[in-house]
């Protein structure tokens, strides 16, 4: 039998009395160095090992063995245990540890309640998204993610949040820091520690969903879609948190940036050729803190090779007169019952594109939008030129 035990935060103390049952009843216990010296109390045979794939080499060899590896807090939290069920294949018993968070939250005699837990092994990402969106975030840091460069990331997008660090817990060298994001610039930390992210400023009662307003935006001298319009197509789009979303003809922003608030936990792509337009674009980026939206400069059949992956919804403003080229050609990127949302002025863009939706198979349906607005003091309403806003569903293949 295969056992992967929990130890805890790495003290004697820590160590759950099941754990320390099996660890004395196997013939063999496995784990990486450090863990091992937690469990030097221990008299059973032991076998330090220095990479992961060296545990699946000893069980293949010793089938007839009961062997324990041993891992640091929780084994089901970020842990070992997916590793070893994907690369292992027998049966294989879990005995849970303490978690190094629970321990951290004791130690700060902090609730966790609702808190966000998150691992940054390769999972960077998500971070900032996550920060903004909970009161309390705990991660698991690396030696690529430490807590001081996180915290500059934080301070770089606006967010001076306060941070708990927590250091070699449990252990005699324990070391706990508390400070805020930007104190903490310049202090060097441990390669593994526990961070808690206290976001103040977050209060759930207050939470609401932003449209962005036209004045909100950087303009310049670009051409960019109203208001109501953007609300009108963005709902179209059915975007989700987790929404990979492309916008062609991206322009000053306005619409990739609303795109990119909705999907906190996906990716929206911007393809924009015009120089005038992308350099709005990029200082409506920094002005709304945006992380999750990249752009890609150029013309869109030409920045085709660059376009990588699948989405689930592509916004079409912008064709430069090759509208039918482009949906035909980018209409392979988006995936079955995905959303293609197109907005025109003029009749004869809507006929084409329509007609060479119908053609690919999309159900098709049009909109069109007029909107009037007062001006000054007057209760005079100027129009504006109305607009044909376009949705096309993909039902096959």
């Amino acid at each position: 039998m295969v056992y992967i035990v929990g130890i805890g935060p790495g003290h004697r103390d820590y160590i759950m009395p099941k754990a320390v049952k099996v660890m004395e009843n196997v013939d063999l216990i496995v784990g990486f160095g450090r863990i091992m010296e937690s469990v030097d109390f221990i008299n059973t045979k032991k076998m330090t090992v220095e990479k992961i794939n060296q545990i699946i080499n000893i069980l293949n060899s010793n089938k007839d063995k009961d062997i324990a590896i041993v891992a640091s807090g929780d084994p089901l939290f970020y842990g070992i245990t997916e590793y070893v069920r994907k690369n292992y294949f027998d049966k294989i018993e879990i005995v849970p540890g303490i978690s190094s968070f629970q321990y951290f939250m004791g130690k700060l005699n902090k609730s966790w309640h609702n808190a966000y837990l998150g691992s940054l092994h390769g999972r960077e990402d998500e971070f900032l998204s996550k920060v903004r969106e909970n009161k309390i975030s705990i991660w698991l840091t690396d030696k690529k993610n430490t807590p001081n460069v996180l915290a500059e990331k934080l301070v770089n997008n606006g967010l001076d949040v306060f941070m708990y660090i927590g250091e070699n817990l449990s252990y005699k060298n324990e070391k706990v820091t508390q400070k805020f994001a930007k104190d903490i610039l310049n202090i060097k930390f441990s390669k593994l520690c526990v961070l808690v992210v206290e976001n103040l400023l977050h209060n759930k009662s207050e939470e609401y969903f932003h449209f962005i307003k036209d004045e909100e935006f950087i303009r310049g001298n670009c051409p960019m879609t109203k208001e109501e319009i953007r609300i009108l197509s963005t709902v179209k789009l059915n975007l989700k948190k987790n929404s990979r979303v492309l916008d062609i003809g991206a322009g000053t922003g306005s619409v990739s940036i609303q795109m990119a608030q909705i999907c906190t936990e996906g990716e929206v792509i911007g393809i924009e050729k015009n120089l005038e337009a992308l350099d709005v674009i990029y200082k409506n980026i920094d002005s709304f803190n945006i992380t999750n939206l990249k752009v890609i400069e150029g013309e869109a059949l030409q920045s085709f090779p660059k376009v990588l992956g699948e989405f689930d919804s592509i916004f079409i403003g912008g064709s430069g007169g090759n509208i039918e080229d482009i949906i035909k050609l980018y209409e392979q990127k988006l995936k079955i019952q995905g959303k293609m949302v197109l907005n025109f002025i003029t009749i004869n863009n809507l006929y084409k594109a329509m007609d060479t939706l119908k053609k690919l198979g999309f159900n098709v349906k049009c909109t069109e939008v007029t909107i009037s607005k007062t001006r000054g003091e007057t209760y005079m309403l100027m129009g504006y030129n109305p607009i044909f806003i376009i949705e096309g569903e993909k039902v096959n293949g």
